[in-house]
């Protein structure tokens, strides 16, 4: 039981270090390897159990960048709770992140040692993997962050089969690889030299299609404006001083399409007022895409406004809400949750572009919405390039500002098209779509980055996570063709 323990601890460390921002992405080749070695020989109901740890350690080693959030940033500014809560809080996350791998361990345990075919072994665990982070991403509460495929990022060549199978086709591909390393050892642990071959050839394959993949430079020029602004000022000055900022800041920018990040006034729909007269003072030239929320009777929504010569044309309303902060999910169940709440619980808007002259169709998302591959490939249909609006000043840590960077690269090359960020503190760029991204440097306020609108349309834009629905094939395949023979109680 210790071997066991020790190798759900070191699953989950190795996953974590795969992690942006962390130690090095191809580690998760690694990573799972542990985890089938305490999975060994286990029923179902000891490997529901081993693998709901392994992910809620991966959870609370990997996430710790929203603990200062949560028991001192949204405590202090809103005031509705103590530290204490927000400890309890964030185990309630990681709970609920790890909850759906109570799906893949008791499957596995209950079914792996009777798989009738060889070859069905690592596509059958594979399956049960992406079956697991299908489920974790779906629902009011569902998040896609700290996928195995997000280790790879930077890996630019194997990410080269996203257009065709998302992000769920590589994290398919990372499960087979770990399971085959780990039957490898299995074996003979002397074959670590073999295991170290595989990954040395999977790194050679990426960096011969990386060296092949074109790294052009847009054509149209785009104002970044990372406005820098702390939480504590964002939340608490009058709007008046937010936008004397932005006028010493901003006002001289040049002429193109200018994004400013989510909630530059974050409690105040400044439409027909004398801020949003200001502004357009500012910006009588140029477009600017702004945020802050738009209050329509008693509905309220977190929207980027899109300005053009001085009037207001048009608005995206975020679609997935955050839970508990911008939403409050499963009311009879998380109902007394209800202190989390930010600024306003919003109603979620639709999917919808936004036509700017000399850009086309711009497609829009805010905040953790670039999580979803979901929500940007509805989006992605009908948009000629992506933005991605955000307010990442709730983080101290970079490694949380790097996370939710890396996502624009995902997006980017699955949907074929650039996918630019601005955000309050960092991290702002763009990536094109073959994974080329670039980042603005520590501390600027503004840069000029380019895109090229296009409107070709991939297979995984068309067709979806159908990945999950290959891998229910295989493990309902997997279980008709079981050998009879029961591990139920072991």
């Amino acid at each position: 039981m210790i071997d066991s323990i020790l190798n759900i601890l070191l699953s989950s460390l190795l996953l974590t270090a795969s992690m942006p921002g962390y130690i090095y992405g191809g580690l998760v080749f690694f990573a799972l390897i542990p985890l089938f070695f305490a999975l060994d020989k286990k029923g179902p109901f000891l490997s529901a159990l081993i693998s709901f740890s392994y992910f809620f350690l991966f959870s609370l080693f990997n996430f710790n960048y929203l603990i200062p959030t949560l028991t001192k940033g949204l405590p202090e500014l809103f005031g509705r709770f103590s530290s204490f809560t927000g400890v309890l809080v964030y185990i309630l996350f990681c709970t609920i992140e790890a909850l759906p791998f109570v799906v893949f361990g008791f499957l596995y345990g209950l079914w792996n040692q009777k798989i009738r075919f060889r070859f069905l072994e690592p596509i059958f665990v594979a399956s049960l993997y992406v079956i697991s982070e299908f489920l974790r991403g779906i629902g009011d509460m569902g998040f896609t962050g700290g996928r195995l495929s997000d280790a790879l990022y930077k890996f630019q060549g194997l990410l080269q089969i996203l257009p065709f199978t998302g992000t769920l086709g590589l994290v398919f591909l990372i499960a087979v690889v770990n399971y085959e390393a780990y039957k490898i050892l299995k074996k003979n642990r002397w074959n670590i030299t073999i295991v170290f071959s595989i990954f040395a050839a999977l790194v050679l394959i990426n960096g011969i299609i990386e060296s092949q993949l074109p790294k052009n430079v847009g054509s149209k020029p785009v104002v970044l404006a990372q406005t820098n602004v702390p939480q504590n000022v964002k939340y608490t000055y009058p709007p008046d001083t937010i936008v004397k900022y932005i006028q010493k800041n901003f006002s001289e920018t040049p002429n193109y399409l200018t994004i400013f990040p989510e909630a530059v006034f974050p409690g105040e729909d400044i439409r027909d007022s004398e801020i949003e007269t200001e502004l357009l003072g500012m910006f009588a030239n140029r477009t600017i895409v702004i945020g802050y929320p738009v209050i329509d009777g008693k509905e309220v929504y977190n929207s980027l406004n899109v300005y053009s010569n001085e009037k207001y044309i048009d608005r995206y309303d975020k679609i997935k809400l955050f839970p508990f902060v911008e939403m409050l999910p499963y009311k009879s169940i998380f109902g007394k949750l209800d202190f989390l709440k930010g600024m306003y619980y919003f109603t979620p808007g639709n999917e919808k572009t936004v036509k700017i002259d000399n850009y086309g169709n711009v497609g829009m998302l805010i905040c953790f919405e670039s999580y979803f591959p979901s929500v940007a490939r509805k989006i992605a249909k009908n948009a000629n390039f992506i933005i991605v609006s955000t307010n990442d000043g709730w983080y101290d840590s970079e490694i949380a500002l790097i996370q939710h960077f890396s996502q624009i690269v995902f997006r980017s090359i699955e949907t074929n098209r650039y996918v630019v960020q601005v955000s309050n503190t960092g991290l702002s760029g763009v990536s094109d779509p073959y994974g080329n991204f670039y980042t603005l440097p520590n501390g600027t306020t503004w840069r000029i980055i380019y895109v090229d609108p296009n409107n070709q349309v991939t297979f995984y834009t068309n067709y979806g996570d159908y990945i999950f629905i290959v891998a229910l094939a295989i493990v309902i395949l997997s279980g008709i063709t079981l050998k009879r023979k029961s591990y139920m109680f072991e």
